[in-house]
């Protein structure tokens, strides 16, 4: 759902940038964007003037992303821009506009211009959240024509390699550079008109000629982490994308979202053994992410995009809340149960004396049931916690709690029976009219290096019962 819904959609971009990123070669692609600027100054005949220039200079192909006009005061004009169109190496862009029919509406150009030149759609699909992330290679309009994209038709004009292979899809997701890879350059047309822009940039380029002017178009959002963009540099990213073979179709929402159940919850599941052990859950959980990663990265080198924001999302939200959960609980353990070491202190301690060779008794308690909610339980683990403290005498006697009702007690140079004692002296104790406990016990003493005391520091998942 979190995919479906968008709701891990700036994660899955920047996913998708930093692996499509990767994927991309590294020179730049032969694509450059001509920009118009004070768009309402370019007359036809000026226009065609940018275009005859651009052909000189030996751009592979030509693309014009902006309406055309007639104009009356000056035929000839109109006429030189109509000749212009005639190249084999033109594409002129045709705006679909949506409608109350589930088909968009072609606003055909004057009929001296669409008859010149090759037609293409320019438009740019937008998803949920406003923004532009994929392309559109076809679209049938009302009247039933299927149009190619911009981009596609002029790939096709200039006789680009591989170009037809792109016409599967029925959209792909555009690799845009969000500042860390090789993008297409944007020129001014009045300095491409002036003959002071590069050549290098223009001759055996595809070239795409647009609108440029904020005080005349609104640049428009791609994916978070990119910057806002012209739709004629929107169209050139997808153009770069085609050229370079990083194109990339979604998956279905359908596949989509049964892939990420089956990751998610596998992950979930794994954790939730029958033997649960403290790092058994977060290992499933980080497991899950990665493999929700590795299964983008394949997918995307065979050219299908899965998006794993999603069970990234979810995984990491699990984990994070179960950490939460377990600082909390060791935080509250700390503050009713003052004094007593945790598990970690316990065990290096154990440790120490069987290195040395100490003679040692460990002493296990549990109260059957767990201590944990309620005012009672805690008086009780804290009555448990006394007990213990007073036994711990000497320097290097330890008393512990080992997580829920278990408790453990560390009497360094005791034999086994006055340990056992010990033992029943606490749970005497522990049973004394008023508020009586019935306490589990066991003892494990050890002599030498041979002490296998750590095996039942481990966590169990079930208390042991009363004896």
């Amino acid at each position: 759902m979190a995919s479906v819904l968008g709701v891990a959609v700036a994660l899955d971009d920047a996913l998708y940038a930093q692996l499509a990123t990767r994927a991309a070669p590294a020179y730049p692609p032969p694509v450059t964007v001509v920009g118009l600027t004070g768009a309402e100054s370019w007359s036809n005949a000026r226009l065609a003037s940018l275009l005859e220039q651009l052909q000189v200079a030996g751009a592979r192909g030509i693309a014009l992303d902006m309406p055309l006009r007639s104009d009356p005061a000056d035929p000839a004009g109109d006429a030189r821009l109509a000749r212009a169109l005639l190249d084999d190496r033109m594409v002129l862009g045709v705006a679909l506009q949506a409608g109350d029919d589930a088909r968009p509406r072609a606003s055909m150009p004057p009929v001296e211009f669409a008859d010149a030149a090759r037609l293409a759609h320019v438009w740019l699909p937008r998803d949920r959240d406003g923004r532009i992330r994929g392309h559109l290679p076809h679209v049938v309009s009302l009247d039933g024509i299927r149009w190619p994209s911009l981009a596609l038709a002029l790939v096709r004009s200039g006789d680009a390699v591989g170009a037809g292979r792109m016409e599967t899809p029925a959209r792909w997701r555009v690799a845009y550079d969000n500042g860390q890879g090789p993008a297409p350059r944007t020129l001014h047309a009045s300095d491409v008109l002036q003959g002071n822009a590069g050549t290098g940039l223009l001759g055996d380029h595809w070239v795409l000629v647009g609108v440029t002017d904020p005080a005349r178009l609104a640049p428009l959002p791609g994916p978070y982490g990119s910057p806002t963009l012209y739709p004629v540099e929107h169209e050139a990213r997808a153009m770069a994308s085609l050229l370079q073979g990083t194109v990339s179709a979604p998956l279905s929402a359908a596949v989509q979202a049964l892939l990420s159940l089956l990751l998610a919850g596998g992950a979930v599941l794994l954790g939730l053994g029958e033997r649960r052990s403290t790092w058994r859950m977060p290992l499933a959980l980080l497991a899950g992410i990665a493999g929700a990663l590795l299964l983008a990265i394949v997918l995307l080198h065979w050219r299908h995009w899965f998006a794993p924001g999603g069970v990234v999302l979810v995984l990491a939200a699990i984990l994070a809340s179960g950490c939460l959960t377990a600082l909390r609980r060791r935080l509250r353990d700390r503050r009713r149960l003052p004094g007593l070491a945790t598990r970690g202190r316990l065990a290096s301690a154990v440790h120490a004396v069987r290195t040395k060779g100490t003679a040692h008794a460990l002493l296990l308690l549990e109260v059957p049931g767990g201590v944990r909610g309620g005012q009672a339980v805690d008086d009780a683990a804290a009555r448990i916690a006394r007990l213990l403290q007073a036994r711990a005498r000497r320097p290097g006697d330890l008393a512990a709690h080992l997580g829920g009702g278990r408790f453990a007690l560390l009497l360094p140079g005791t034999s086994a029976t006055a340990a056992e004692r010990i033992l029943e002296e606490i749970r005497a104790q522990a049973a004394e009219p008023g508020t009586p406990l019935r306490l589990a016990g066991s003892i494990h003493a050890c002599a030498d290096e041979s002490c296998d005391c750590l095996r039942h520091l481990a966590p169990r998942t079930a208390p042991a019962s009363a004896g």
